[in-house]
Formats: structure tokens, C-alpha cells, sequence
């Protein structure tokens, strides 16, 4: 990771006296804010591409002082796809999740027939899938960096291509690495790289870059402002009249040379083909300190710690530990959601790219922008926020029918993902309100039809949430069981029910529980997961860390390719067709590479269905005193069964 230190800077000394003179520290400085008539070689004005959009020259290094230009030879008619962004659900399917993270992470089982996902590693899969509905461009800048300094084979892709520009978007091999690539943004190792860069000026991300492709390393680029996100793939710095001018492969604008400009004595940054729609390109993005930041791609190394990883021993050791992840998304491509958050009675709009957040707590944009960046992953590390709440917000004019999708993922806890839709009068509150033992409580607003889904271990259980009631989700009671609790508007416990992270069959359950609120008890119909399918030819190439053959926890299991017979005979993760024939559930395997996000899982419909939005702009804290929270996120989130404002000692 990037250190901002004195000896860094004076490793790029050439760049770093450049950028002071560029600054006026010397005496022969031009003025940057005067016309100049130097221009480096190679640079010019844009000239036009046969579809209109404009394009500079490459750069033209050869003979000129390293000082002022540094290209490390990309050509994005060449190394950059022929094709444009775009906004559809992703197709991250199981072998792109063992490439990213191990088979051990991510299968419960392997059979003959592939791997059977945990239920939290599906759900993650699913929710990736439906942010990708922004737009594809972080996945389109990694693999094209990747492919042009040879940590990917252009053959593996199509054997007859000789160049990134010859890969076909309908080849299905293309589209599922690109895809696999998008989500690295969602790693721990990856937000620790970019949001350390966060806190650079533009003008020491410049001299950063530089360096770095001197050194043959290399970057994706991540550009932010009010109308989105989006993410590039930088090959050059050079300086023209007065400036230093980053060179860019832009994915909305294919076969191009585009630039952002940046003025080191103002320290800000502007991109006149700033867009979030490769169709209607816009006057132009800029900014300052914050909104423009660079992600080596050594620290996209798989497989990477996986954030729904729910065993603290992995976690403490692999630096994931401690830390609550949020991630809102929605399957409407035209939608852009974002997360409030209530730290210490204080707000904080993730949505707005200048807000400074408390120590502690990491926010991104999800980098898409076909349409928009239009989703947001928050990091929140636990010993230093004790508890928040956290509540979606909508941008723009969503209807009633908007979805959305909110999850909360946290070491030693289960993962919870609820899908919600905007009530027509916008009232009422949705949020997720964690207190400081780690003890979940969920508002919904009144008419959003709530549909809340609880991942532990083995286990997957559907909850409806009827209009009135809270609902919290507490690990406390241990032996891996999640307590659920329905709470209604004056704290009193109306219904309790226990998801255990193991079954008596050891297979992968999905469930979904009934509440009948006169009884007060859940009626809950269960089916098995199926197992999904892992190319092994492509695992080899996709990710060449990553080992198909690694082994998961049925021991008796042969791997994804194997000749022999599963563990008891059984297919497709059937448990020997206990309780019914599977095929009928669609459980979350059906299609889960890409039809809308994925899985109905029980009805929930989580990577595509018109099921609605969220509770917009988390007004009123969104921690739902009747969920035990007090505004500052300080109660127990409903951990009290009676929803009372006795805080839980800290230190439990």
C-alpha cells in the first residue's frame, strides 16, 4: 500500500521537481493559469474518430526527458476492447467465485457436478451480479491492463486473436472475465490500496503513476463526481502548457485516446469526456482531493480474503477482521443508491462525493458507469465505530417499484441481504442499525414489502417482513445459531426463530419461514441447494492462483472433473433426494451467472425482479427507536428483547 512519506516522494524525484515547478516552487515556473504555446511531443488537439468522439495522439516519449513523459506503450486501439461499456446484470458465476476467493471459501461441497455454494457466497455472487447493471467498466479496465502486461494470455480468450481489440463481446469467455474482475473492487486488499490514494492531490497522483509505469507497474483509475463514478485504465503523464496530462484508455469511448487534465497549483483535475453513458457524453467531470484515485494491480492478487467469510480465525490473519460490510445496489440501471449514515448523531451522505467520513469508515461508489456508478460498498471497521446505522437513499426520481438491495456482512456473523421496494408516500424508515456487540436490528418503511434473507453457514432462511414489525438478527447466543426476533411498534417480541450455520443432513438447506402473527410461530418449507457447475479449463487460466482440485470440507467428494461418484451417491448436492425431488425450487442456482442478478431463492427475486426500492434518504437516523436504537446507533439495536434503551456494556 502506498505510504505518503518523505522518502516515497523522493523516489520520484524527477516527476516530484516537475510537480514543484509546475506549482511556481521555482523561479522559472510557467504560469499555469497563462496561455502556452510548449507543448510535449506527441500531444495535440483532439482529433475526431470516425464516430465522432473525439481522440488524442498517443503519446511520443522517444527521445524526451523522463522528467516530463512517461509512457509505458498501451494503445487503446490496440490493448483496449473494440467494444463500449455497457449496463446489463453480471454473470459471476461459482467458477469466477473459486477463482476469486477458493474452493474452500465458497463450496460447501464439490461434486461431479461442481460446487454447491454456500448461501452466503451465493448471495454475494447475486448482489454483484445486480450491480453490475450500472455498467461494466471496472472489470473492462482491470482485464485490459491485465492483458497487456501479460498476467492474462489474449489465447486463453480466443486463440485466433492477436490483440485485446480482436476479443469479441459475444464471447462468453470475455464477458466472464471481465465480469470476475469487477468484483476484486468489493476486497479488502483492493479498498485499503484505493482509498489510501484517496488522500493524495491530484498532482501527487500524477508523479504516483509515473513512477509506476516507469516501473512497468500498473493501475486502474478510479475518476469520481456528483453524476457517478467510473473507472479507467491510465498509460501516460506528460506535461502541456503548464499541466500534467493523463493519458487514459476510457471504456466508454473504445479505440480512443482521451485525457484528464490536471493543474497542480489549484490541485484539481477535469475530464471533459467525463460520462456515465457512452451515449450522451456530458460537459465534463472534475474535482479535487478525494475524487480521483489510482488502484495498483498488485493488489488485486487472488484468491483475496472474502468479505462474507464468517470465520474469525481466517479473518483476524488475513486482515478482514473487525470490519462491517455494507453494500447497496439495485437492479434498475437508471437508479443510483447510496447509504446515510448515523455515527454518534452525526450524518454522513455517502452519496455526496466531498463528505469526509469519521475515521474508521471506507465509501465507494461501485465503479460501473454505462448509465451510472450507481451503487456503493461502505467498509466500517469496528474498533472505531462501535455501532451506526446505516439507511439507503435514492437518487434521482425512482418510482414506487424501484428495488433495492442492502446487505451487511461481518466476521463470526451470518450474512443479511434485504430487498425492499420505495413506498408510495416516501415515509416511514429502512435501516440496518448495529450495536456495539455486533447485534443487528431491521426498519423497513411501511409498503416497501420487505423480504429479508439470513446466510449462516449452511443455512439459508427468507423472511417477510410484514408493515409494523422490526426485525434483529443476534449471533449472541452462540454454537453458530443466529437469533431472529420480530418486534413489534412498542418493543414487545412477537415471534423468535433460530438459524443454526449447520443441518442434520450436512448439506446446503434453503428455506423460508412463514410467520403467522397470531401464534406467533414460523412455518418454514425447506429444499436442498444444487450444485452449479465449475469449468476447470477456464478456473486454469481465469485465475492461475487458484486451484480447482483444492478440496472443500466433504472429504469424501471428488473435484469438480472427477470420474468417480459423490458422497453417497447423490447428484447435484441432493442429499440423496431427501425431502423431494430439488429440481423443482429454484433456489438460487437457476441462471445464476446472469439472469438479472441471479437467484429467486425462495421468492426474494434478488438480482432482478420489479420489487421496489428502499426507504429514501434514511431520514429520521433510519435507527427505528422501536428497534431498541437510539439515534447516535449507541443502544443495542433491538438486542434487549423488549426493545429497551439499556445499553449493553461495551466491553461485552
Amino acid at each position: 500500500m502506498p505510504t505518503r512519506t518523505s522518502g516515497r516522494l523522493k523516489a520520484l524525484a524527477p516527476f516530484v521537481v516537475l510537480a514543484c515547478v509546475l506549482a511556481g516552487c521555482g523561479s522559472g515556473a510557467p504560469d499555469a493559469a497563462e496561455e502556452s504555446s510548449t507543448t510535449v511531443a506527441g500531444l495535440g488537439a483532439a482529433s475526431e474518430t470516425d464516430e465522432g468522439v473525439g481522440s488524442y495522439p498517443l503519446p511520443d516519449c522517444e527521445g524526451q526527458d523522463p522528467a516530463t513523459c512517461s509512457y509505458d506503450g498501451f494503445d487503446p486501439a490496440i490493448d483496449g476492447f473494440s467494444f463500449p461499456n455497457w449496463s446489463t446484470t453480471g454473470e459471476l458465476d461459482a467458477t469466477g467465485m473459486v477463482a476469486l476467493f477458493g474452493e474452500d471459501e465458497v463450496c460447501a461441497k464439490s461434486t461431479n457436478s461442481g460446487c454447491v455454494l454456500y448461501p452466503a457466497a451465493r448471495k454475494w455472487a447475486e448482489q454483484m451480479n445486480e450491480a453490475m447493471a450500472g455498467g461494466h467498466c471496472e472489470g473492462m479496465a482491470v482485464m485490459a491492463a491485465r492483458l497487456f502486461s501479460g498476467d492474462a494470455d489474449i489465447a486463453d480468450l480466443d486463440p485466433d486473436a492477436e490483440s485485446t481489440y480482436d476479443l469479441q463481446f459475444e464471447d462468453p469467455d470475455v464477458i466472464g472475465a471481465i465480469d470476475m474482475w469487477w468484483t476484486t473492487q468489493m476486497l479488502a486488499p483492493v479498498q485499503a490500496a484505493y482509498s489510501a490514494f484517496q488522500q493524495y492531490q491530484p498532482s501527487e497522483i500524477a508523479v504516483e503513476l509515473a513512477a509506476g509505469l516507469q516501473r512497468g507497474d500498473g493501475y486502474t483509475m478510479g475518476i469520481y463526481s456528483d453524476a457517478g463514478a467510473h473507472a479507467i485504465t491510465p498509460f501516460a503523464v506528460t506535461v502541456e502548457d503548464g499541466d500534467l496530462a493523463v493519458s487514459v484508455y476510457d471504456n466508454n469511448f473504445p479505440g480512443t485516446v482521451q485525457r484528464i487534465m490536471i493543474d497542480p497549483v489549484a490541485e484539481r483535475w477535469s475530464y471533459a469526456m467525463g460520462s456515465t453513458n457512452p451515449d450522451a457524453p456530458t460537459d465534463g467531470w472534475e474535482g479535487g482531493l478525494g475524487t480521483i484515485e489510482l488502484t495498483p494491480m498488485d493488489s488485486r492478487e487472488l484468491p483475496a480474503p472474502a468479505p462474507f467469510d464468517d470465520s474469525p480465525t481466517d479473518d483476524v490473519a488475513r486482515g478482514n477482521a473487525a470490519t462491517s460490510h455494507l453494500l447497496i445496489t439495485s437492479p434498475d440501471p437508471d437508479t443510483r443508491v447510496g447509504i446515510t449514515l448515523e455515527i454518534d448523531g452525526q450524518t454522513y451522505d455517502t452519496t455526496d462525493p466531498s463528505v469526509v467520513l469519521p475515521e474508521g469508515v471506507l465509501a465507494r461508489s461501485t465503479l460501473g458507469a454505462a448509465l451510472s456508478g450507481k451503487g456503493m460498498a461502505i467498509a466500517v471497521d469496528r474498533s472505531q465505530v462501535k455501532s451506526f446505522s446505516a439507511s439507503p437513499k435514492s437518487l434521482g426520481d425512482p418510482s414506487s417499484e424501484t428495488a433495492i438491495t442492502m446487505s451487511i456482512d461481518a466476521v463470526d456473523r451470518p450474512r443479511v441481504t434485504m430487498r425492499a421496494k420505495a413506498d408510495d408516500a416516501g415515509a416511514g424508515k429502512t435501516s440496518f442499525t448495529v450495536n456495539r456487540r455486533g447485534a443487528l436490528a431491521i426498519a423497513a418503511a411501511d409498503g416497501s414489502d420487505p423480504e429479508v434473507n439470513v446466510a449462516n453457514g449452511l443455512n439459508s432462511v427468507d423472511f417477510a417482513l410484514p408493515d409494523g414489525i422490526d426485525m434483529t438478527v443476534d449471533q449472541n447466543i452462540g454454537d453458530g445459531i443466529s437469533e431472529i426476533e420480530y418486534i413489534d411498534e412498542d418493543g414487545n417480541v412477537i415471534g423468535a426463530f433460530a438459524v443454526d450455520d449447520e443441518t442434520e443432513s450436512g448439506e446446503v438447506v434453503d428455506g423460508t419461514a412463514d410467520f403467522d402473527a397470531e401464534s406467533g410461530e414460523f412455518d418454514v418449507t425447506e429444499e436442498f441447494a444444487e450444485a452449479e457447475a465449475v469449468d476447470e479449463d477456464v478456473l486454469v487460466w481465469l485465475a492461475e492462483d487458484v486451484d480447482g482440485d483444492s478440496g472443500s470440507e466433504s472429504a469424501d467428494d471428488e473435484d469438480f472433473s472427477g470420474d468417480e461418484g459423490d458422497e453417497g451417491g447423490a447428484d447435484e448436492g441432493d442429499a440423496g433426494d431427501e425431502g423431494g425431488d430439488e429440481s423443482e425450487a429454484d433456489d438460487g442456482s437457476a441462471d445464476e451467472s446472469g439472469n438479472d442478478g441471479g437467484a429467486d431463492d425462495g421468492g426474494a427475486d434478488e438480482g432482478g425482479a420489479d420489487e421496489g426500492g428502499a426507504g429514501e434518504g434514511g431520514a429520521d437516523d433510519a435507527g427505528a427507536d422501536d428497534a431498541g436504537a437510539d439515534e447516535g446507533g449507541a443502544d443495542d439495536a433491538g438486542a434487549d428483547e423488549g426493545g429497551a434503551d439499556e445499553e449493553e456494556d461495551p466491553d461485552a
